[in-house]
């Protein structure tokens, strides 16, 4: 009678998987957080507008007329530059795509034997939080300068409405990073796309105070409803951010798919 070969060492399917996504979101976190430049560009246009201009401004301006109410212009701003912030980080969640491909790590990693959707999950995983780590990280400033008249209600709310920009942007830029093959082309997106959204959205004005031609440009910008979700949650809460915080969901889902999709495709043509 031939003896069967048994493996006492192999762990559990279960526990396998577990081990696949950890290993995937510790190196996606040591290959976002190990590169300093673009941290450094991150952070960069978000701290300049919060303590330059918006200190400046508000000496300026010092309150705004938004939907019937005086806001002060350093609560008007406030979601200005963590939207500022959240394109920025979701560009360079983007470039980390380029920086495997090009040093031949991508080649290497699907050639191991690891579940595709393990992969993805993790690299949404640690995306989704440097987008959200260096936004807190301006809002945890912004409170320290500036003086916020929010509820409960309302930080709750402009934490979720971050939370729902942070998905939808990093899914858009990873959609756009597999779409766009070229490294070069994709950082002449991801440097001329932030100054192009946040200039054509509401941000330092309101929607009534736009140029016509801008007004319909905000509509089909995607930095628009991030900038309302998360002005509308703080200031009014959730009942009149709710349409916004819809839209950001839809184009999280819709980013998610065609760059998970194209990421696959990619996989399977190495």
């Amino acid at each position: 009678m031939t003896e069967k070969l048994q493996f006492t060492h192999t762990p559990p399917v279960a526990v396998a998987k577990t081990a696949d996504l950890s290993a995937v979101v510790y190196r996606e976190y040591a290959l976002l957080a190990r590169n300093r430049v673009y941290l450094i560009l991150g952070l960069t246009p978000m701290l300049v507008y919060l303590l330059l201009v918006n200190t400046s401004l508000s000496n300026l301006v010092q309150v705004v007329g938004y939907k019937g109410v005086q806001v002060g212009f350093a609560v008007f701003l406030l979601p200005m530059t963590l939207g500022m912030s959240v394109v920025s980080a979701a560009g360079t969640s983007g470039m980390a795509l380029f920086q495997e491909e090009l040093s031949g790590v991508a080649t290497q990693l699907w050639s191991y034997p690891m579940r595709r959707s393990r992969f993805l999950l993790g690299k949404m995983i640690a995306g989704v939080s440097l987008v959200l780590g260096q936004s807190l990280l301006g809002l945890a400033a912004a409170v320290l300068i500036f003086d916020f008249p929010f509820g409960w209600e309302g930080w709750v709310g402009l934490l979720a409405a971050l939370t729902l920009a942070a998905l939808a942007f990093n899914g858009l830029y990873l959609a756009a990073a597999i779409t766009i093959t070229d490294f070069q082309a994709f950082m002449v997106l991801s440097n001329v796309s932030m100054p192009v959204l946040v200039f054509s959205a509401p941000s330092l004005y309101t929607f009534d105070s736009m140029p016509t031609v801008l007004q319909w440009v905000s509509v089909v910008n995607p930095l628009t409803y991030a900038i309302n979700g998360m002005r509308d949650a703080a200031i009014f809460g959730f009942g009149d951010a709710w349409p916004d915080l819809l839209v950001l969901a839809v184009m999280a889902a819709i980013g998610y798919t065609v760059g998970g999709r194209g990421l696959l495709n990619r996989a399977r043509n190495i």
